[in-house]
């Protein structure tokens, strides 16, 4: 017995074809274009101060009633107008790379002197020089022992611990409050 021959694997195009589809993706490319237009001529026209101020200056403002004036200048804020205050300084400062750059910098800079200070006690903040320094403190020390715990201000494995106590020796809570808790209690 032959084996079976097996035909050719071919493939659909994707993108339709024909003189509809062709009117079509005209059609579609005509109305983005009006919409994108729209969008524009709409941005460029300048919002209204009773729009603008809706709940400030216009908050409680009803037609008939005086107009408000603005805040800064003093001008008056007419509500169909849109005023341009000529007085007007931003809030926030926006900030560039090189402002950035200083600011890592000065983080680093302090980083780095954080990993040259000595250990200190989270009780009583005395710096400990070395082993024996540490038992002699750990010995006469006025805070309770379970109260204080060394530390350094950089490291690297709990992290930057500026002076917050950790107290790792707490008593953990006994869970064994009744026998439905399916807790196994002795």
């Amino acid at each position: 017995m032959r084996p079976r021959t097996k035909g050719i694997i071919g493939t659909k195009p994707t993108e339709p074809t024909g003189e509809l589809y062709l009117q079509a993706k005209q059609l579609l490319k005509a109305k983005a274009d009006r919409l994108a237009a729209d969008r524009a001529r709409k941005a460029a026209i300048p919002v209204p101060n009773r729009i603008c101020y809706a709940n400030t200056a216009f908050k409680n403002w009803k037609p008939g009633m005086r107009v408000p004036p603005c805040r800064v200048c003093g001008g008056l804020l007419f509500p169909e107008e849109n005023h341009e205050c000529p007085g007007f300084t931003p809030k926030y400062v926006e900030h560039d790379d090189e402002w950035l750059e200083r600011e890592e910098a000065k983080r680093e800079a302090i980083r780095e002197s954080n990993r040259n200070r000595p250990p200190k006690c989270a009780a009583c903040h005395q710096v400990i020089r070395d082993e024996d320094d540490a038992r002699y403190h750990d010995e006469y020390c006025e805070v309770e022992p379970g109260e204080r715990r060394w530390y350094t201000d950089y490291d690297p494995i709990v992290g930057d611990n500026d002076g917050h106590e950790c107290n790792e020796d707490e008593p953990e809570e006994d869970y064994c409050e009744g026998d439905d808790d399916r807790y196994d209690c002795d």
